[in-house]
């Protein structure tokens, strides 16, 4: 009977490993083997082996030292007013569950529409004679060079937030559906406040829908590159001259060593980003 029981168990195995294989295939093919191939370059220069030197060059270089600074600015801006304001419209939107369906429908329009059609809408809001200033005007205010000086990064992180705070509002909803109502019911019964359910019932419990959902914000925060691109071209002003566009540049100039060692600070960036708020999932889990 075991024995059995063992071949069976067996089988199952191989069929599962012949089901997965395509994908490992696949992302070892396309991602795994070209990390490698990326860390390897990172360490020559030509045929000759430099070890960190490559490393160490880009952090006296002052454009990489300017695109990380940009890169940090904005991951650390434009996500947390990301999370926190497609949350607050997801308790809202779940206070009015008849027409919550059709908002969360509206909200992902952003997403899927094609960003050449929505570059040309932003250029003609944010432009110096667009409805933006057009308004600022209106109201006795100078007009904002949106597309050269500091308000550029003002604009991508509104860019960023109003293209994924759908996406991140129908996750949030999601996870409030699945809070059991008799943890609600039980708080009111003992007398505690909306504040004090909000932060010890509904936010503990959504903790692994907060966790995916900034996963998936890091991802997304790293694709705005074709944003910026579309709107301010291979060399934007210094205030939205991002990790992406130097790599990019440097695709273009043919300096594979500085782009290899600029792809894996990058990729170690966003790393040690999930690592920490991978840690901090943990130790506040509402399952501890």
């Amino acid at each position: 009977m075991k024995k059995k029981l063992l071949k069976r168990q067996h089988r199952e195995y191989l069929a599962a490993f012949l089901f997965l294989l395509p994908s490992l295939i696949g992302i070892t093919v396309f991602y795994i083997v070209p990390y490698i191939i990326c860390c390897v370059k990172s360490l020559y220069v030509g045929e000759y082996f430099v070890g960190f030197k490559n490393y160490t060059d880009l952090f006296q270089n002052g454009t990489f030292l300017l695109a990380l600074k940009n890169t940090a600015i904005f991951t650390f801006t434009a996500i947390p007013i990301l999370m926190v304001s497609s949350f607050l419209i997801a308790l809202f939107l779940n206070s009015f569950k008849k027409i919550s369906s059709f908002f969360r429908s509206s909200f992902l329009i952003p997403v899927v529409a094609p960003i050449a059609s929505l570059v040309c809408v932003w250029q003609l809001i944010f432009d110096d004679y667009g409805a933006v200033n057009g308004l600022l005007n209106s109201l006795g205010l100078n007009t904002v060079e949106f597309f050269n000086s500091e308000f550029s990064m003002v604009m991508i992180v509104f860019i960023y937030v109003w293209k994924y705070c759908g996406f991140c509002v129908i996750l949030f909803t999601a996870g409030l559906a699945n809070v059991p109502p008799s943890l609600y019911e039980s708080a009111r019964l003992d007398g505690a406040g909306s504040f004090k359910i909000l932060t010890k019932i509904t936010i503990p419990m959504i903790t692994p829908t907060t966790f995916f959902v900034f996963l998936m914000e890091i991802i997304y925060s790293f694709k705005i590159f074709r944003e910026v691109f579309a709107l301010f071209g291979n060399y934007p002003n210094e205030n939205v001259y991002f990790l992406q566009n130097f790599i990019n540049n440097n695709y273009y100039n043919l300096n594979y060593p500085r782009l290899s060692s600029a792809s894996i600070i990058l990729s170690l960036f966003i790393i040690i980003i999930l690592l920490v708020f991978f840690i901090f999932e943990r130790r506040h889990s509402f399952a501890e």
